[in-house]
């Protein structure tokens, strides 16, 4: 399930970085705890973690999934968009949205402030509004995750002509009328 044109000229080259850092002798023939002791191993790690959550975005998340991290990816790291989240009676202000990762088994997770939110994108639904996201568990029992932010959907229109598709997925619960006229 490819969004983009240059999905698979990045997968090959998301293959070869990956082939590169495994040839490396900071990788190779080592323990996880002798990789973890080195600082020439931990950060050849912490590349490969990078490296595996592009792999897997196009791989293993859903077109829903997919625009939400793409469109968090523009103001990840940058003071002046924060964002914040609300997780039952779990309610933050706005922090600093410093990572966003794609684990095993299509588990995304960001880092926000100190915290890190997380959930298994083929077990959720996604409820899209101009300046936020609701995060819908399938399971009627857990709550809902809702993400808000300063960085609205009108300042990337051509993400949202991108991938004008999601509002028809079947992991999009609801479309916000204004998502593709701001």
């Amino acid at each position: 399930m490819t969004y983009r044109e240059s999905d698979a000229e990045i997968l090959l080259l998301c293959e070869d970085l990956i082939n590169c850092l495994n040839a490396h002798p900071g990788l190779t023939g080592a323990t996880e705890a002798e990789r973890e002791a080195s600082p020439i191993g931990r950060r050849l790690g912490f590349l490969r973690k990078r490296i595996e959550t592009e792999r897997r975005l196009i791989e293993e998340i859903s077109m829903p999934g997919r625009l939400l991290i793409e469109h968090f990816s523009l103001f990840a790291g940058k003071m002046d968009y924060t964002i914040g989240f609300s997780y039952g009676n779990i309610k933050t202000g706005r922090g600093l949205l410093s990572g966003v990762r794609v684990g095993e088994w299509g588990t995304i997770t960001l880092d926000i402030g100190d915290v890190s939110v997380n959930w298994r994108d083929a077990d959720v639904g996604y409820m899209f509004y101009p300046d936020r996201i609701i995060v819908r568990p399938k399971d009627s029992g857990e709550d809902d995750i809702t993400l808000f932010f300063s960085y609205s959907f009108k300042y990337d229109g051509d993400l949202i002509l991108a991938f004008k598709d999601v509002k028809d997925d079947d992991q999009t619960l609801y479309w916000h009328d204004d998502m593709l006229d701001e």
